[in-house]
C-alpha cells in the first residue's frame, strides 16, 4: 500500500537519519503542505495515519483529515479515541500487525461519517453551541439556592526547624 508522509520536519538530522532512508518505491515525502493543498491530498488518499506516540491531548490533524471526509487508523493513545470515535480503527501502542488490520478496517469506513462527526462535534457551531450551554447553566447557577459549606479547621504542624526560626 502506498504511504505518503506530510508535515513539517523539525528536526532534520532525525528525518535524515531515521525516515529518509525508508523513502522510495511506495514510500514518500510530500512535504508541508498548505491547508487546500492538504485537504486535497485528504481527498485521494484512502485512510489517514495517526500514530501519536504519547497520550496525544487533542488530535487536530485527525479532525482536519475527518473534516474532508477521511477514515482514521490510530494508535489508541490519549484522548485519540474521544475524538476520532466511530470514524476510525485502532491499534494498541506498539503492535504493527493491529495497525495493519486498522488500516484495513478504517479504509472501509463511511467518509460521509467522517465528515459529519467533525461538523457535530468540532465544528465552529458545535463550539458555539456548546459556549452558549455553559454560559446558560452559568447564569442559571446564579440564583441558585447554594448549601452553607464548612470546612474543617486546618492547622499546619509545626516542625522543630520551623519552632526555632520563630
Amino acid at each position: 500500500m502506498p504511504l505518503t508522509l506530510f508535515g513539517v520536519i523539525e528536526h532534520r538530522d532525525y528525518f535524515e537519519a531515521e525516515v529518509k532512508p525508508h523513502l522510495g518505491g511506495d514510500v514518500r515525502y510530500g512535504g508541508h503542505l498548505a491547508g487546500v493543498d492538504l485537504a486535497q491530498a485528504f481527498g485521494r488518499a484512502s485512510v489517514l495515519l495517526f500514530t501519536p506516540l504519547w497520550d496525544e491531548p487533542f488530535g487536530l490533524a485527525a479532525i482536519e483529515a475527518m473534516a474532508c471526509g477521511l477514515p482514521v487508523a490510530a494508535i489508541d493513545q490519549g484522548a485519540v479515541r474521544e475524538v476520532i470515535g466511530d470514524s476510525g480503527a485502532y491499534a494498541p501502542p506498539n503492535d504493527p500487525d493491529a495497525l495493519a488490520r486498522a488500516i484495513l478496517t478504517a479504509m472501509t469506513l463511511p467518509r460521509a461519517a467522517a465528515r459529519a462527526r467533525v461538523e457535530a462535534r468540532f465544528s465552529i457551531r458545535a463550539m458555539v453551541d456548546g459556549y452558549e450551554a455553559l454560559y446558560a447553566e452559568a447564569v442559571a447557577a446564579r440564583e441558585a439556592d447554594w448549601p452553607n459549606l464548612a470546612y474543617a479547621p486546618h492547622q499546619l504542624r509545626m516542625t522543630p526547624a520551623a519552632i526555632a526560626g520563630a
